[in-house]
């Protein structure tokens, strides 16, 4: 369900190493332990079926879990290799296909789409603009329109166009906006880089994609399109956002064909994971791996801007922070999914969540993610204390803090133990720290410094904790039986 790894911190403890170790293994199973609960929580609160993570620091896995179901109705638990779709982030893996194509010397960026493709056609509005170029298909600056005309987002089936129709449509259709002005997310651009794939190998999408990239990256659990053979166990069912009764519907299982370069991979986020490391690798490389590193570099530099959004590099959404760290991301949706993976390029680090349900917020997850691995950092090491070491897991549980708010939830952190109300919306206001004092009491730390507030435990006749008392108000025990 979960890693971290620590051999970086590890090296650190010079002297002592045994106990060092202890130390540090203490310290981060303890956020794992609490990312664990959270996300477990989120599954059951919002009724989403299936949810995977992962959080990555350059070569390592810090972090990664997977919790609920891929299917639900027959009770198939999901695991960290039970795949879902990640919907748009599809469109990253297309971008870096073409980018080794360029590399290789099969296509130039600035290769017009009507030379390499007879089928193409389509009513050019802005001829002022030039023509329509791999550089602009990759960049969302290609001024296409965003779909086909199939109406493939209505529900309850998903009728996604073959390769004829998708050229059929476009013959029908007209730009939208002069190329190389601004950028215009188009899922039919990404649909024309997987036919421009198909064209320069010989090859279909699918067996080049898989070939080219999932198996030297070891992406054993990665496809391109959906199986039915694979949905329900090895891959997530997709279900619906919820409705006014709070339930989730299954959605129907579909097919992405021609539509498959722009929406239509199904992976995991230890796939993802590696994925991620690899361009880690790359990047930090004077040597080709499967793409040249100044490529990679190249796809995330703004490449077409936008009015109301950050900039697009080549297959990703680009930024820069307030610190200066440069960041990769793409977030997707689709029918019964959505996806969300974010890369810190700067300092090596990626986040990536999936969820098998439409209106869960991988956004959200990533974010939250985040902000405790940041504080994990702030642990100190556990203290060795000679026959008087307090065992702190003793106060670790729910407590119930109905009715003013869902759940409360108390957890070992290093020396001290953190409080998180349940739901999430923000870690500042969610989580708070209790250094403890004496017997079963426990003093708020903020930023280092004690304050006054403090909490309490109760004991039963046992001497098991039943109840935690916070501003004079005493919360019980209690416990959830597993779904």
């Amino acid at each position: 369900m979960k890693k971290f790894n620590l051999i970086l911190l590890a090296l650190l403890c010079v002297n002592s190493f045994v106990v060092c170790s202890q130390e540090i293994g203490n310290k981060y199973d303890d956020v794992s332990k609490l990312i664990d609960v959270w996300l477990a929580y989120e599954k059951d609160y919002q009724d989403i079926p299936f949810i995977s993570g992962v959080a990555v620091s350059d070569q390592k896995i810090l972090w990664s879990g997977a919790f609920g179901h891929a299917n639900v109705e027959d009770s198939v638990l999901g695991n960290e290799n039970t795949m879902s779709s990640i919907c748009s982030i599809s469109k990253v893996f297309t971008a870096t296909a073409i980018m080794a194509l360029v590399d290789e010397g099969k296509i130039n960026l600035d290769d017009k789409v009507k030379d390499i493709l007879p089928k193409y056609s389509i009513t050019q509005n802005f001829p002022e603009g030039g023509s329509i170029t791999v550089r602009s298909l990759l960049s969302h600056t290609s001024g296409l329109p965003r779909d086909t005309n199939h109406g493939y987002w209505g529900g309850p089936d998903h009728t996604f166009p073959t390769k004829n129709e998708l050229f059929e449509s476009l013959s029908s259709q007209q730009t939208e906006r002069p190329v190389g002005t601004e950028v215009s997310y188009s899922n039919v651009g990404y649909a024309l880089l997987g036919q421009i794939i198909e064209k320069v190998t010989g090859d279909t999408f699918k067996n080049h994609l898989e070939s080219s990239l999932f198996k030297p990256l070891n992406m054993s659990n990665s496809t391109v399109e959906m199986q039915s053979s694979h949905y329900g166990n090895k891959h997530a069912i997709g279900y619906t956002a919820v409705n006014r009764y709070g339930k989730r519907n299954r959605a129907n299982f579909y097919q992405s064909k021609a539509l498959q370069p722009a929406m239509g991979i199904s992976s995991t986020a230890l796939d993802l994971a590696k994925f991620a490391m690899w361009q880690f690798r790359l990047a930090g490389s004077s040597k080709t791996e499967i793409m040249k590193p100044s490529s990679l570099k190249s796809m995330y530099k703004s490449q077409g801007t936008a009015k109301d959004e950050h900039d697009r590099g080549f297959g990703y959404v680009v930024y820069t922070d307030k610190k200066g760290s440069d960041w990769a991301i793409h977030g997707g949706v689709c029918p019964g999914y959505v996806s969300f993976l974010k890369m810190d390029v700067t300092n090596k680090k990626a986040y990536a969540f999936l969820v098998s349900a439409n209106r869960g917020n991988p956004y959200k997850y990533v974010n939250r993610l985040v902000g405790l691995l940041e504080r994990a950092d702030q642990i100190e090491p556990m203290e060795q204390k000679e026959n008087s070491e307090l065992d702190l897991s003793q106060y670790e549980g729910f407590f119930n803090v109905n009715p003013w708010n869902s759940d409360y939830y108390v957890a070992k952190w290093g020396n001290d133990l953190v409080s998180l109300h349940f739901p999430v919306e923000s870690l500042k206001y969610s989580m708070r720290q209790y250094k403890h004092i004496e017997g079963d009491n426990f003093q708020l730390v903020e930023s280092g410094e004690l304050l006054d507030e403090t909490i309490h435990f109760s004991r039963d006749e046992q001497g098991k904790v039943l109840t935690i008392n916070n501003m004079g108000n005493d919360h019980y025990r209690t416990s959830y039986p597993k779904k």
